[in-house]
């Protein structure tokens, strides 16, 4: 016989209790909403048309939808739209509205999720009054994503931030849309927001990414017919804007203005007024794009800590690359070509510009009152001017190679600068100097120019261990003071190696003047030094003098002419210990030659 245990009254009664407290607590969590997340919020799609206000999720396909009211997405509320036309209906201007607040959440899609079927895209515009844009929201911290579908008609010039589609919402993501017709085409204001393989197109700027925007992806998108391309504007930072085809846009095709950080990559900026303007930016890497065919390159503006390279930026037709008011930046390994201004500093000082190829350009690279500069390692073919200094001092201009210019470098009212290790040809001169000073020229390769190295109006500068070869003359001194010039070399040159022109009180000393149309000519030239250089074989006269008195020669050895070693017309230079032997006539019209 089994034995029952029987339950006391207090037992009971505990019980009770227990369970009476049980079912209190769980009815207080319901009521403060402790339940909400694991209560089921799906509804069917149900549209309210007037106002469509929701906190829980629905899906709706394959229909059309005509709002006469807003759409508010709410905390806690989810609306996907598939192979939907969802219709904006408003009388005015901006006076619809989408909007997804925090921790709300909308996704536009396709019926298929594949690109190529155009047939089965969602599609949200405004409605018989085309000229009635609605405005579109989505606040931070909610969640969007659209896919292969298409807005248009977004953006209210009421506020900045209802001009297009505003995106606030962190870690959204945009691919495969058409985004077109509205005042802006995409505002992004969240951070790692995704844009990829969008084509953006007919808004006035196609992609505006504003203040606190961070870390962003604009990848893989069309971007054309706006009036700016991408716009990145103050307070954004970290974004990236790569492999895009950004062109006819009827302004400027990317636009970086009080930003910093971007990357600019391997984007395709074509067609443009202006390709990429940098204004007030700074730290930005702009990095294998191809910039062409627009009427100004890139343009950089107040911009300072910028790294340009490997760009192609080609057939623009006024800048290239144009820096005004900018510092410490660096323009390397980018090629240029078929530019009128290919790079050109206004004001702008320590930048470095490094191992670029300039060609078939007219101004190839051009300073204006800019100072400390590094000039380092370009190659410049076939341009009308190749590299210009004006009003611009303590710059190097370093390792070049400058071939088949019209000019070759030029420094006018430019002073304390390094000109070294250079090597040009084929031009009408290679290195001139106008009214500069305190300059140095050391070790370039100068041949077959018209002229070598040209000094006009210029003092105290220093010209050692140049090669000059080829050239129709050599190096030319014209009312020139306080000039060094030593230790060069000179040899096959047409005409004279030196050659002094209304010039006073320079030193020509140690220099290998060989086997050119002629040695040293001296015009109208007084109290200069001329010391232990060799002048030899160099055709008719070694040492022509013409009204020019006050001179020092000594030291030198001058051999080998046909005609005359020394000879003086209305002058009378002094003589010390020279060593002048095997010319045709050693001196002529020369009092104290031997």
């Amino acid at each position: 016989m089994v034995n029952r245990r029987i339950l006391s009254a207090t037992m009971i009664t505990a019980y009770a209790w227990v369970i009476w407290l049980v079912i209190m607590v769980i009815a207080v969590f319901y009521y403060f909403g402790f339940f909400a997340g694991f209560v089921e919020k799906y509804r069917p799609c149900a549209p309210e048309t007037d106002g469509w206000d929701m906190d829980y999720h629905t899906t709706c396909e394959n229909m059309t939808i005509v709002m006469n009211g807003d759409i508010t997405v709410r905390y806690g509320g989810s609306l996907t739209i598939k192979n939907v036309t969802l219709i904006m209906n408003g009388s005015r201007d901006g006076e619809r509205v989408i909007e997804v607040l925090g921790g709300g959440e909308m996704k536009i899609l396709d019926g298929d999720g594949n690109y190529l079927t155009m047939g089965d895209r969602s599609l949200i515009t405004n409605g018989d009054n085309k000229s009635a844009n609605f405005i579109f929201f989505v606040q931070r911290d909610a969640k969007f994503e659209m896919n292969n579908s298409e807005v248009s008609n977004v953006g209210s010039r009421k506020y900045d931030s209802t001009r297009g589609l505003r995106i606030g919402a962190q870690d959204a993501y945009l691919g495969g849309n058409v985004i077109s017709g509205n005042l802006f085409g995409l505002i992004l204001e969240g951070e790692r927001i995704k844009v990829v393989n969008n084509t953006i197109r007919n808004n006035l700027n196609g992609v505006y990414v504003g203040t606190l925007a961070f870390d962003d992806v604009i990848e893989k998108n069309i971007i054309t017919g706006n009036t700016n391309g991408v716009y990145l504007t103050t307070g954004s930072f970290n974004n990236r804007i790569s492999e895009n085809s950004i062109y006819r846009n009827y302004e400027t095709g990317i636009i970086i203005s009080n930003s910093s950080g971007n990357s600019v990559i391997k984007n395709l900026d074509a067609g443009n007024y202006r390709g990429l303007h940098l204004n007030h930016s700074w730290g930005n890497v702009i990095d294998g794009n191809t910039i062409t065919e627009n009427d100004e390159g890139i343009i950089a503006q107040s911009s300072h800590g910028n790294d340009i390279k490997n760009n192609n930026v080609s057939s623009n037709s006024i800048y290239t690359i144009s820096l005004t008011l900018s510092h410490n930046n660096t323009i390397s390994s980018n090629y240029l070509a078929d530019c009128y201004q290919c790079i050109m500093l206004q004001e702008s000082n320590n930048n470095t510009i490094q191992s670029n190829e300039v060609v078939d350009g007219k101004n190839a690279l051009s300073a204006f009152y800019s100072d400390l500069n590094s000039i380092i390692g370009n190659t410049i073919r076939n341009n009308l001017q190749s590299i210009l200094l004006q009003n611009s001092d303590n710059s190097t201009v370093a390792g070049n190679a400058l071939v088949g210019n019209t000019n070759g470098i030029s420094l006018m009212n430019s002073n304390s600068s390094s000109i070294v290790s250079n090597t040009v040809s084929n031009s009408s001169y290679g290195i001139w100097l106008y009214s500069s000073s305190l300059n140095s020229l050391q070790r370039n390769q100068l041949s077959n120019n018209s002229q070598g190295i040209w000094l006009h109006f210029s003092s105290r500068n220093n010209a050692t261990e140049n090669t000059l070869s080829k050239n129709n003359a050599s190096i030319s001194l014209s009312s020139c003071t306080g000039n060094i010039i030593s230790g060069n070399s000179m040899g096959e040159n047409t005409e004279t190696g030196i050659d002094l022109y209304n010039s006073t009180s320079n030193t020509i000393s140690g220099n290998n003047i060989e086997s050119n149309g002629g040695g040293l000519r001296i015009s109208n030239s007084g109290y200069n030094e001329f010391i232990s250089n060799v002048i030899a074989n160099n055709g008719m006269n070694g040492m022509y003098m013409e009204s020019s008195s006050g001179n020092t020669i000594r030291e030198n050895k001058i051999r080998g002419h046909i005609q005359y070693g020394v000879y003086c017309y209305l002058s009378s230079p002094i003589f010390l210990g020279n060593e002048i032997s095997g010319n045709g006539n050693d001196c002529d019209g020369c009092s104290g030659c031997q």
